[in-house]
Formats: C-alpha cells, structure tokens, sequence
C-alpha cells in the first residue's frame, strides 16, 4: 500500500516526509531524529524514503528550503507588507505567537533559529540556507521600517540596526520560552519592543 501511494502520488509522499521531518526536528531536534523514526513518522517504506531523500542531509535541505522559509514568510513577512506601519506588525506578530503557544499549551521554539543553532557548526550548506532566511526576515523588516522613515510615520531609526535588534529579541525570547515552556519572556519582550519604537513613531 505505501509502494503504491508512492506510485501514484511521488509529490504526496515527499510532501508527508517533509511534514513529519519538519514537526520532528522542531520537537525534538534535528540532531537527535533519526531516519527510521522519520520512516515511521511519515508511514513511508525505506525504498521510498531512499528514492526522495537519500540521506538525513537531504531531508534537512528540503526542511530548511520547503518548510522552515515558508513558516518565516507566514508568521513575520507577510504581516509586515499588510500592516500600516512596522510596530503594529510587530506588536500583532507577537500577539498572534503568544496566542497559539498558550493554546498548546507547549513552546517548541523558533524552527529558523533551533535549525540555526543545530546545523550551522555542521554543513556549510545548511548554513547557508538558514543565513539566507534570516536575510530574507531581516530585509523585509528593514524595508518595513525604511518605509515608515520614508512616508514620515517614523523618525531617528537606522533601519537595519533596528531590524536586527528585533530579530535577535524575538529569537532570545522564543529560546528563554522554549527553556521556562512559559510565553512570559515573549510577552515581555513584546512590551519593550512596543516602548522602544513608541519614541521613534509619530502617532496621531
């Protein structure tokens, strides 16, 4: 029956694995999963996890690439080219991060940063990958608040500075959260990015 899912729908199978790979490394670490649990997790034969991902490596590539990127662009891209002006972004960012954690009950962590901190000393081109989805991050907050210099929402930042002091906030409080399984450092955080870019932006 598996053989046969894979037959019919490649693109399905390679899709589930990933799936069971990215909830898996997430969870539990990239370091500490293994390919038989992978095999298990995604209900895929070992001929079929060989034909799409012939090591763990390649499987972490495709995380990075297909799931980890994606999960970026939803949760901070996206709602920063929707929002009038970055600190609301921000401000409702956090508030919808906070909220899906507290109903889980569980906080597994940033995915970009716990792969970051497992692969990067590892395989350059992991690194890489991680470095170009924090690139991506960091340039669309930068551009967010370039923006708000430019049509005169805000004044007296440097946009790229400040870009990287929100990302390494975020990131510091989701690992202190991780650690307390507690959203509290996020909530805090949220409070002091709020005021810090309070005295920078005009409101009416």
């Amino acid at each position: 029956m598996i053989e046969n899912k894979r037959i019919n729908d490649p693109g399905g199978v390679r899709r589930r694995i990933i799936d069971a790979a990215y909830d898996a490394f997430v969870t539990q670490g990239y370091l500490a999963t293994g390919m038989l649990e992978l095999r298990e997790r995604a209900s895929v034969s070992g001929g079929a996890m060989a034909h799409h991902f012939p090591a763990k490596r390649d499987l972490g590539l495709a995380v990075i690439r297909d799931r980890v990127a994606a999960a970026v662009r939803q949760t901070w891209i996206e709602p920063l080219r929707t929002c009038a002006d970055t600190p609301t972004a921000i401000d409702l960012i956090f508030e919808a991060i906070i909220g899906e954690l507290t109903q889980k009950d569980r906080v597994s962590g940033c995915p970009l940063n716990n792969m970051a901190m497992e692969v990067s000393q590892h395989d350059a081109e992991m690194r890489a990958l991680v470095d170009a989805v924090f690139g991506d991050w960091h340039e669309a907050l930068s551009a967010k608040f370039a923006a708000d210099l430019e049509e005169k929402r805000a004044i007296g930042l440097n946009p790229r500075t400040v870009a990287t002091l929100v990302i390494a906030a975020y990131s510091g409080a989701m690992t202190m959260a991780k650690a307390s399984q507690d959203v509290g450092p996020l909530r805090e955080c949220r409070a002091q990015l709020a005021a810090l870019l309070a005295a920078s932006y005009r409101r009416p």
